[in-house]
């Protein structure tokens, strides 16, 4: 009997290390039962050094730990499916991977351990950087000279290790332009972090950035790396700068100063290299005379400063952008429109955009999904953007017009195609697109009314 169940348990763990990627198991306490080959490369550990041990003993925190995935599972019995997590392995190397999590119940459902899949991301990431670096501005799209004014200071400052401040509302594209600036400078082999410091409590925040070491606080059961080790001889991404605590702004003032520090609970000094990129859509100068962002660290961050222009000052980009978004959402197979029609496209062109890029995309994604045709319709739109100007039809103007005058006559509909044009720098796509109507359209009223560009 017992050399039948070891029999078994072989072809099982046979099957496991022929399998590409990570898999362990754990019983209902958390203690590792079963490790494959894949998992003991990826993670460092010998199979011998883990089996029997406590998860949370031996694999990093984002694994086992609270709030991690297997943690989920354990308590709830519930499956994870690819959570993306940054680790460091046993020789503090920064490893991205892709975990999913599920659990094992007997025949009343109780759950009695689970197994962890675990996917290795650096080839991917390896793939992903060397198309990064063909094409930098992934995701970026534009014309508009503003946006122009960006992409030749990201191309002039690619090669500096200076600090460099993002500043820009939300959805503008910050943390793009970020990854981009990482991609095209001599750092880019080497790893890429982001924190954003608005997500977690300054306890937290402070472990986040700087590691901790054992016994630094209630449950701080082992030595962890923070972010700046794992971003050491890269870029390091700090998004929401402006949220930061006094506390935790005098320890990064430290860090951009001397590229060093200490983890917390340690006495140590660490140094690293580091290119520190920061990012904020809040005032910094108003929050320093507020006195909630300290001078001294505003003029270290802001070393080179880079401003996002807002959508609604370069809406000429608006029909690249739908273009753009469409063929992505069209990729992925999330609808089956190509287009938009000119009323849509009428109404893009007049929302003001509060929420930038990121609005834009997410108003597209429901009109794909909502639509039924190839080309987008208004009724596709989400509803909060038809409830505010009147929606432009191919016989209504889109602007206001001149007190007194009416809308049916020649004039008033001249001044109106009139603004439209010299609103475009006289390109008749985007006025007809502003306009409610389509380029011939257009033509043939320029050609009915006598209107001619300035240089004709």
């Amino acid at each position: 009997m017992i050399e039948e169940l070891r029999g078994q348990r072989n072809k099982v763990q046979a099957v496991l290390d022929s399998i590409a990627e990570g898999v362990f198991t754990v019983d209902r306490d958390g203690r590792i039962t079963s490790v494959n080959r894949t998992a003991e490369r990826i993670l460092g550990y010998p199979a011998g050094e883990v089996l029997g041990r406590p998860c949370q003993d031996v694999y990093p925190p984002e694994i086992c730990g609270p709030g991690s995935s297997l943690h989920e599972t354990l308590q709830g019995g519930r499956q994870v499916r690819n959570r993306e997590v940054t680790v460091a392995d046993r020789h503090g190397t920064a490893v991205p991977l892709s975990l999913s999590t599920g659990p094992f119940r007997d025949e009343a459902g109780t759950t009695l351990g689970a197994v962890c899949t675990i996917r290795d991301l650096r080839e991917i990431e390896r793939i992903a950087e060397e198309r990064r670096s063909r094409t930098p501005f992934v995701g970026i799209v534009g014309k508009h000279p503003r946006i122009r004014e960006v992409f030749d200071l990201v191309e002039m400052i690619k090669d500096s290790d200076s600090t460099v401040l993002l500043q820009g509302e939300s959805g503008t594209g910050k943390g793009l332009f970020a990854q981009a600036l990482h991609s095209l400078s001599p750092r880019r082999r080497h790893p890429f972090v982001k924190v954003s410091c608005a997500a977690l409590p300054e306890t937290l925040l402070e472990s986040e950035l700087f590691g901790h070491e054992k016994g630094a606080f209630t449950g701080a059961i082992k030595d962890r790396k923070g972010r700046f080790e794992l971003a050491d001889k890269g870029t390091i991404f700090l998004d929401e700068i402006g949220d930061l605590s006094p506390n935790v702004q005098v320890k990064l003032l430290r860090v951009l100063q001397e590229q060093e520090f200490e983890r917390l609970g340690g006495t140590q000094t660490i140094k690293v290299d580091v290119r520190v990129i920061a990012a904020t859509h809040r005032d910094l100068r108003q929050w320093m005379r507020e006195g909630k962002f300290r001078e001294d660290l505003f003029y270290r961050l802001n070393v080179i400063p880079v401003h996002l222009p807002p959508l609604r000052e370069r809406k000429a980009d608006i029909p690249l952008l739908v273009e753009f978004l469409l063929d992505r959402f069209a990729a992925k197979g999330k609808g089956k429109a190509t287009s938009v029609s000119p009323r849509t496209m009428a109404i893009l062109m007049d929302h003001q955009w509060p929420g930038n890029v990121r609005e834009l995309e997410n108003v597209l994604e429901h009109a794909m999904v909502c639509s039924r045709g190839s080309v987008i319709e208004p009724e596709s739109l989400p509803r909060s953007l038809l409830t505010g100007p009147a929606v432009p039809t191919p016989h209504a103007a889109t602007s206001e017009r001149p007190p007194g005058r009416s809308s049916a006559g020649p004039a008033s509909e001249k001044e109106r195609i009139l603004r439209a044009l010299e609103s475009s720098h006289w390109n008749r796509g985007l006025a007809a697109a502003h306009l409610g109507m389509d380029r011939t359209t257009l033509w043939r009223k320029m050609q009915r009314l006598g209107i001619a560009p300035p240089d004709k």
